[in-house]
């Protein structure tokens, strides 16, 4: 009896199996593998743009003092890498799409290839099914435990160390196939700046103001650019730093950082009246009992006892 009722489920599985085959319909074979890459494409652009925000607002936090300078960094560059991650896979899928649109191209072109393989295809589902069921199951069931056992570890450990230098080189290939891709520019101009590349940086941050004039944080960045790396040290290099940060000011007119680097340009100035107006203004928002609030308040003090020291620049 036994035998009897594992040959009749075996019979109706393979039928089951086989009944597509001989139902004409309009629709490839290939189309549940298809919507399954475009679900993911959908997933992984959704979770571009959010990590996309979170930089954004990340930027913003750490502009105005609201986090560490250490946590920023490791969080800033960990939020990179996977946005890199997603790219690459975004690039993959795209190909894959591709690939797979001139093969139903083909295949709509050739009909009667398409049905031999079809039969081919059958004959080669009656002979898995029928000689190696169990053993199907058996390696399904091996691939299943494999993938609960790799999700628990990678929940459990830290992924491998980011290396900023291979990042980079990474985002520059990328940047090479798609210049005009904003993010993309954001993220590498950041990048080198963390890693003092201040001619790399300048470029990159202008690419953004080509793509975006009214971007804040390319003209923040530009005039920190500046400030760190000054390249002739004259008055009007100053004031092109404080242009940048003006044309900041008008999208976020409370960012402490931006007025407390406005200061520091008017300082060199020579407008300290107005530079007493940027920090004192910077103050108000900014956490107290900070490090950031701290450093001007003392600086104010200076500013107004007459102990600030800053070079003029050279006119």
């Amino acid at each position: 009896m036994f035998p009897f009722l594992v040959t009749t489920l075996l019979f109706i599985v393979i039928g089951s199996l086989v009944l597509p085959f001989f139902r004409k319909t309009d629709f490839s074979l290939i189309e549940g593998q298809a919507a399954s890459l475009d679900e993911e494409q959908v997933n992984l652009q959704i979770e571009r743009r959010t990590i996309a925000a979170s930089l954004s607002e990340l930027e913003i936090d750490f502009e105005q003092g609201r986090i560490a300078s250490s946590d920023y960094n490791q969080m800033k560059l960990g939020f990179e890498h996977r946005l890199l991650e997603i790219l690459d896979r975004l690039g993959v899928l795209d190909k894959t799409a591709a690939a797979q649109e001139k093969s139903s191209q083909k295949e709509a072109a050739s009909p009667s290839t398409a049905t031999g393989k079809n039969w081919m295809a059958m004959l080669l589902l009656v002979v898995v099914v029928g000689g190696g069921a169990t053993g199907s199951y058996q390696f399904i069931l091996w691939k299943l435990e494999r993938v609960a056992v790799s999700a628990e570890a990678d929940g459990m450990q830290a992924g491998p160390p980011i290396n900023p230098e291979e990042m980079v080189a990474r985002l520059e290939e990328r940047l090479k196939e798609n210049p005009d891709d904003l993010q993309g520019q954001m993220m590498i101009g950041r990048s080198y700046m963390a890693l003092e590349r201040w001619d790399e940086a300048e470029i990159a941050w202008k690419k953004v103001l080509e793509l975006d004039r009214r971007n804040y944080t390319a003209h923040y960045r530009l005039g920190e650019i500046i400030l760190s790396n000054p390249k002739t040290g004259t008055r009007e290099e100053a004031e092109e730093a404080l242009a940048h940060f003006d044309k900041a000011l008008v999208s976020v007119p409370q960012d402490a950082s931006i007025l407390w680097a406005r200061g520091i340009v008017l300082v060199q100035l020579g407008r300290t009246f107005e530079a007493d107006e940027a920090w004192t203004e910077a103050y108000q928002y900014i956490p107290r009992n900070t490090e950031s609030s701290e450093m001007v308040r003392k600086s104010l003090e200076d500013l107004r006892a007459g102990r600030m020291s800053m070079s003029r620049p050279s006119r």
